[in-house]
């Protein structure tokens, strides 16, 4: 009986001490993340003789040029050899999350999956959005090496905006290249947005229309920040800073949580490089990268920008941001 009195006291002893562990709370620990945006320019097998430096219209090339690049083959193999050297670039900025715009459909990005995986760099798991622009016929991306789930193929919605300055006509537009993906790193779920919007060129009329894009999307992250989400948006928004139209996303225009500006010069470390693309000799950063605040303390986000340096890469330079989750 001693023999059993004994036993039973040391199990209701190893039972106590177990209930005791367990109501101590767990230690935090800081957990890095970094993600990156890049513009890959034209990396779409249908649109990369634009790489190589030819046309838009490749009829407007020589017959010589036309028969090069309508010959499937060798356009197969250009666009083989592109890709392959947008991965070498891709693996220098050392990134756990990549936003891609300006590349090819689902076909086109595995090639660059496969690349990638030649040297070494495993994205495990990667979307592209649904392209509602069939003129450049470009397409955003995701990469990660951390799970995806609820992915939105396209940002739902239209925004009108004035076509004139004196407002005497109006247009409708909506967000032609964009994707939403919740990504989750260690059980904590970040909403990640990919867009490419309307480009620089086209005067007032398109200043108004990036600014009714970037209504939109301000419209499908509110719902999600009242929630308590964590949100990041990235992509080539072809909007400086100070824009209009990315204060309109990072929400100066209502009462609801801003995002954090991550180009700002508080967030850079000593880097000389503080551009993302040279428009007519002007350099400027239209590649941005923001963030709902509780994702992480300001002074626990780091800033870069990776200076390309190369024309058959890119002629964008890819925003980089290290953060320790909160």
């Amino acid at each position: 009986m001693t023999h059993i009195h004994s036993l039973i006291e040391r199990m209701l002893k190893l039972a106590l001490f177990v209930a005791f562990l367990s109501l101590i709370p767990k230690i935090a620990t800081a957990q890095k993340l970094t993600i990156a945006t890049f513009n890959a320019e034209f990396l779409s097998k249908s649109m990369v003789h634009i790489k190589y430096g030819k046309r838009f219209d490749i009829k407007r090339e020589s017959e010589k040029e036309q028969d090069f690049w309508n010959d499937e083959d060798n356009r197969k193999d250009k666009f083989k050899e592109a890709s392959a050297n947008v991965a070498s670039f891709i693996k220098q900025m050392n990134t756990d999350i990549l936003t891609l715009t300006e590349v090819g459909g689902k076909d086109d990005l595995e090639v660059l999956i496969n690349e990638l995986k030649k040297i070494g760099v495993n994205f495990k798991y990667w979307e592209v959005c649904d392209c509602k622009d069939n003129v450049t016929k470009q397409h955003v991306a995701i990469l990660s090496k951390y799970p995806l789930k609820e992915v939105w193929y396209e940002i739902e919605g239209r925004s009108i905006y004035l076509e004139e300055t004196d407002g005497d006509s109006e247009g409708e537009t909506g967000v032609s290249k964009g994707l939403k993906a919740t990504v989750i790193v260690n059980e904590k779920e970040i909403d990640v947005f990919v867009l490419h919007f309307k480009s620089e060129r086209g005067g007032f009329d398109s200043d108004a229309k990036r600014l009714a894009q970037a209504s939109i999307v301000r419209r499908s992250i509110i719902p999600l920040l009242n929630a308590g989400r964590n949100v990041i948006v990235t992509g080539d928004l072809n909007s400086e800073r100070r824009s209009e139209s990315i204060y309109r996303i990072r929400g100066f225009d209502d009462v609801y949580e801003e995002l954090i500006q991550t180009g700002n010069s508080d967030y850079f470390e000593n880097t000389d490089v503080r551009w993302t693309y040279n428009y007519r000799g002007e350099a400027e950063q239209i590649d941005h990268i923001l963030l709902s605040s509780q994702i992480a303390k300001k002074s626990d986000i780091k800033t870069r920008i990776l200076e390309t340096k190369n024309e058959n890469v890119s002629d964008h330079n890819p925003v980089i941001v290290t953060v320790e989750l909160q």
